[in-house]
């Protein structure tokens, strides 16, 4: 157990590090506009994200000095949504955070996607989300146990659906 809180804390740390902010824009959708409509539970205009209301997600810590990393909490599950200034490859990102030491299992990836378990008696899934939008990337980072990914997969989904990038103010 103390093992899978130091691997945890040491991926969100992982990805606090690899991550951050600057201005990201862009058009707006009819997806944006339904969203317009909720309240927004995490608004940062200098890094140019707003993030509207998902069930009960709470934003729990906000780190914004060069970069942005705003960690948020929903039941056992976390999610980290980072902007970046600069366009960086999943294997960049990866690299960054050292994701090849042997404790943890692929389960699937691609460009945009890489999703993992640790390698422990309590697994933790971690999923990781790019979008390149204008010389930025938005990273968003899901966090839970094994056994409750299928259960929350819908909430998660909703949120990073949720996450719009706006102007950002000068």
């Amino acid at each position: 157990m103390l093992k899978i809180k130091k691997l945890m804390v040491g991926l969100l740390a992982g990805a606090m590090l690899a991550t951050g902010c600057s201005s990201v824009s862009s058009t707006t959708s009819d997806g944006e506009a339904q969203a317009e409509s909720k309240s927004i539970i995490y608004e940062n205009m200098d890094a140019g994200l707003k993030i509207y209301e998902s069930n009960q997600w709470t934003l729990e810590q906000e780190v914004f000095t060069r970069n942005l990393n705003a960690t948020f909490q929903y039941e056992t599950v976390k999610a980290i949504v980072s902007l970046i200034p600069s366009e960086k490859s999943m294997d960049q990102i990866k690299q960054e955070l050292q994701l090849g030491d042997g404790l943890i299992t692929i389960l699937e990836e691609n460009d945009y996607f890489f999703s993992f378990h640790t390698n422990q008696k309590e697994g933790i899934r971690s999923d990781l989300f790019l979008v390149h939008d204008q010389g930025k990337t938005l990273i968003v980072t899901f966090m839970s146990p094994m056994d409750d990914f299928e259960r929350y997969q819908e909430d998660m989904n909703q949120f990073k659906n949720n996450i719009k990038l706006t102007e950002q103010e000068s």
